[in-house]
């Protein structure tokens, strides 16, 4: 359909199903639309089909995007963003499956959210796991609650970080970490967090973090906040400025929400704005929908109603690939997978080759704050 734009197509097959069609299509539209099996009868008494109906709800959800666009690159553009979130779900099955061994069996059920966010690089699976298995095999030694380490290792391999390099200096960040917290303080991933903001040059933000600790909501709240080099009370400032612009969020959902988009180094212009639409759209799918809303606003540049379609899609392929066993973790993973979908699948053109690479930020809301709680209260260490 070369020179139909959706909005041809989306206004007419509306006028048909809302029964009070027009009269006058043109001989391209009609022609295309009987070819592809979305209308059949005539043009002067016309019917929509099945088919016609799946692309008029296609349409729909995201016509002011698509409006002006020709129907065949985005009927292209929607059929690679489709097949991209299924090969993504198939990496994933492919790292719960290879990965699951290696991990103690208590780390087992996070390993779902990290297997999604290996698979969001969309690099070689092989080569991908082994580079898992090595930074999983760095931090296995540093004690503590596997949980804790199992998020560490995700942190560390989506750097790439210089774990020989780190190592010695974060023994010690560890160290001081549980003599202060316990040793169900999330020491492992704290010192990974703040040492890769630190670089193996620079002394990490330790005595932020324990000024942090006391106003925030966790162990990696606290880590990511420091992480950014601002003094303590100015990322407490810069948080609660966000949480102003949350009305409405449950308070513990909205101050999550805020210190990731805290911790962010460049939000979006309009994610406030975006949270709030989306807020309902997912109050029925997740318990933090605030958190949950904030992660898809910074990640691909559509509408709600787009991004809450995209976020269907993914459930039903999480579903289909039992990546897990229950909705609520479903509804997470299917969020990770949206949220990994690079910005420019959603250019009408051909897709370039810029790697995805999530935000430490990013990594640590959706598995210890979206999905962690999802797997019961057994998946320590707590958010205060």
């Amino acid at each position: 359909m070369p020179n139909l734009t959706c909005g041809e197509v989306r206004t007419y097959l509306a006028s048909i199903a809302s029964k009070s069609p027009s009269h006058d299509p043109s001989a391209e539209l009609w022609t295309s639309l009987l070819g592809h099996g979305a209308v059949e009868g005539s043009s002067a008494s016309p019917v929509i089909t099945d088919v016609g109906r799946h692309v008029l709800r296609e349409l729909q959800v995201r016509a002011s995007r698509t409006d002006p666009l020709p129907l065949d690159v985005v009927s292209e553009q929607l059929s690679r963003i489709g097949a991209d979130l299924e090969n993504v779900a198939k990496s994933a099955s492919y790292f719960l499956s290879d990965l699951g061994p290696v991990v103690p069996a208590e780390a087992v059920p996070l390993l779902r959210v990290v297997a999604v966010g290996l698979a969001n690089r969309r690099e070689t699976v092989e080569e991908i796991a082994e580079e898992f298995r090595n930074a999983w095999g760095s931090v296995e030694v540093m004690g503590g609650d596997p949980r804790d380490r199992l998020l560490a290792a995700e942190l560390l391999n989506a750097e790439s970080a210089p774990i020989t390099e780190l190592y010695a200096s974060m023994m010690k960040t560890m160290e001081r970490v549980r003599a202060q917290g316990g040793d169900h303080a999330s020491a492992v991933t704290v010192s990974t967090v703040l040492h890769l903001a630190a670089g193996p040059d620079q002394p990490p933000a330790l005595e932020a973090f324990f000024q942090l600790r006391a106003n925030s909501m966790g162990d990696e709240a606290a880590a990511l906040l420091a992480a950014t080099g601002r003094p303590a009370a100015e990322s407490i400032a810069l948080r609660d400025q966000w949480i102003a612009k949350l009305p409405g969020l449950d308070p513990g959902d909205a101050k999550l929400a805020a210190t990731y988009l805290a911790c962010e180094p460049t939000p979006r212009a309009d994610v406030a704005n975006r949270i709030l639409t989306l807020h309902p759209l997912l109050a029925p799918l997740f318990a933090r929908p605030g958190l949950a809303s904030a992660l898809l606003a910074m990640s691909a540049p559509v509408d709600a109603a787009e991004l809450a379609d995209w976020l269907a899609k993914a459930g039903a392929l999480a579903g289909a690939r039992k990546l897990a066993p229950t909705p609520g973790e479903i509804s997470a993973l299917a969020l990770a997978l949206v949220h990994g979908l690079p910005a420019r699948e959603f250019v009408a053109t051909a897709v370039d080759a810029t790697p995805y690479e999530p935000s430490t930020a990013s990594l640590v809301a959706l598995h210890a704050w979206l999905y962690r709680p999802v797997i019961g209260p057994s998946a320590v260490p707590p958010v205060r």
